[in-house]
């Protein structure tokens, strides 16, 4: 969600757009997100709608289809359709406090695109009918009895299907339950005589808390819909008043979520990601799979058209797109030709897709080599870090770093990329990750290779180097490599080297082997003073 257009937005407005961009409870969060603001700020501090809307509605340059043609566009459009959508479901909620301009505007720059999200249409369409007739409308017909029962029977068929789940049923049984008649009645009142005044007093702290938060909601300014004792619906029961109007429903989970217990809520999260990635396989798992394993007689660098689903994919999406692929066991060359189309995929990869990705193609198999890997895999590690470097140094080079046990030849893969693949801000990085981690005899041919590129290293960077060398000293007495490494610094970087780093470097060698110790010191005093 960062973009250049969204520093001119004033903070509360920034945050309002993250919330409304984090999913599709992104309505509930940004309307939370406002009520917060509304508590730390004041009352006489209200949420700016006027520049909010008017950020949405200024024109942004942007570049439309395939063959990126120069148009003009609102800002609005120019936002996912995820956030435009939970944007609409938010003003049906707070449509009371925004001003009738900011959402007449809003829903103009709406219109300007044919192709508009059609929820995003249904929604405006709906909040422009309440802005012609908000005042003279009249109320809701009530639905017809047989209206009513073909309700209530999809309602108990759904009950029926969800009988493991106490919460589901709770929030049907409105529907699902019946009124009592009145020979229950007569016989309820017998029964609980001796209760009736405990309920009665249960019914005025009810009343009492109920008018307590109508009038904290009156205060924060949201003109929220909260039913009335009178307005209970048949079955329901004083701790379960979850029936709200259309426009009030985006706060029901709201109500919910202090009453379900946290695993319980995360359970159910975990329930509704699956069903979206299960659902989200079954429509381009397949094709794409298709895809990848059928010899094709077009141009390898030519992406197919189901492969930009990449760009839309949540990372839960992503991942299981990766499973069911089976991208971290399928053969090398099919690899290769999976990072051929990614290499040409426009537009780019987020960081968080491109990393998922680089964790699934190749983790698993370059932690497991035992020998030097296959051409294949080659091509494949070094088209896929030409183009997504960061992320692929951040999962695939780090671990690799920090762990101890792993063997020569994924030392000798970290070293190849250094040296051939990766660019100079890149292979900076892999040293300033090599020097977050303790420094050990199978890293320093890593460092080696760094320094061999001989790119501009930042001082602060270099100085870092040179400390880590002089305080691993004593573990390399007796290594080779860590002389090269140190003859490497004061050769190939004796530019950088000041008299501090001589002085540190010289104190260091003091305990080095006899033969290293002469050699290393006789470089040293080579070494032009700077």
């Amino acid at each position: 969600m960062e973009r250049p257009w969204l520093k001119r937005l004033d903070k509360p407005s920034r945050l309002l757009l993250h919330a409304l961009a984090s999913g599709l409870s992104g309505a509930l969060a940004a309307f939370r997100a406002l009520q917060r603001g509304q508590a730390s700020e004041g009352p006489g501090q209200a949420f700016s709608w006027q520049a909010f809307t008017a950020a949405l509605c200024s024109e942004e340059p942007t570049l439309e289809g395939p063959e990126k043609t120069l148009a003009v566009k609102p800002l609005l459009l120019l936002l996912p359709v995820v956030c435009q959508r939970n944007l609409f479901s938010l003003l049906h909620v707070v449509q009371a406090v925004v001003p009738r301009d900011c959402l007449s505007r809003l829903l103009q720059a709406a219109r300007q695109h044919p192709a508009v999200d059609p929820w995003v249409r249904t929604l405006g369409d709906l909040l422009q009918q309440g802005l012609r007739g908000e005042e003279s409308s009249p109320s809701p017909a009530p639905l017809t009895d047989a209206c009513q029962q073909q309700l209530r029977r999809l309602c108990q068929k759904i009950a029926g299907n969800a009988q493991s789940k106490p919460e589901g049923q709770r929030r049907l049984n409105w529907c699902v339950s019946k009124g009592p008649s009145p020979a229950e009645d007569a016989a309820d009142s017998v029964f609980q005589g001796g209760k009736r005044k405990k309920a009665s007093e249960e019914s005025a702290e009810l009343k009492e808390e109920r008018h307590g938060k109508r009038l904290l909601l009156e205060e924060a300014g949201f003109d929220l819909y909260l039913p009335g004792p009178q307005e209970e619906l048949p079955g329901e029961t004083s701790g379960d008043r979850s029936a709200q109007s259309p426009v009030g429903s985006a706060l029901e989970s709201s109500q919910q979520d202090a009453a379900v217990e946290p695993s319980e809520a995360r359970q159910n999260l975990q329930e509704e990601l699956a069903a979206e990635v299960q659902s989200f396989l079954q429509m381009h798992g397949p094709r794409l799979k298709m895809l990848l394993q059928v010899e094709s007689n077009c141009s390898e660098r030519s992406v197919p058209p189901e492969l930009r689903i990449l760009n839309d994919c949540s990372p839960s999406q992503l991942e299981g797109l990766c499973s069911f692929l089976q991208l971290s066991t399928c053969p090398e060359h099919l690899l290769v030709r999976f990072c051929t189309w990614l290499l040409a995929l426009t537009p780019d990869l987020s960081y968080t897709s491109a990393a998922i990705l680089a964790e699934q193609l190749f983790l698993a198999r370059v932690l497991a080599l035992a020998q030097p890997p296959s051409r294949h895999l080659m091509a494949a590690l070094a088209s896929f870090c030409s183009k997504y470097a960061q992320p692929f140094c951040q999962v695939l080079v780090a671990p690799i770093l920090r762990e101890p046990g792993e063997g020569p030849e994924q030392t000798k893969l970290v070293c190849e990329l250094v040296e051939e693949c990766l660019e100079p801000e890149h292979v900076r990085l892999v040293l300033s990750q090599v020097l977050e981690v303790p420094l050990l005899e199978r890293l320093l041919p890593v460092v080696q290779a760094v320094l061999g590129r001989q790119e501009v290293l930042p001082p602060e960077l270099f100085d870092l180097l040179v400390l880590t060398l002089c305080r691993q000293a004593p573990a390399f007495a007796t290594s080779l490599n860590y002389a090269k490494l140190v003859t490497a610094v004061l050769t190939l970087y004796q530019s950088h080297v000041t008299a501090a780093h001589r002085s540190r470097l010289s104190a260091a060698l003091g305990q080095s082997n006899a033969a290293l110790k002469k050699s290393l010191q006789a470089v040293l005093e080579e070494a032009p003073p700077r």
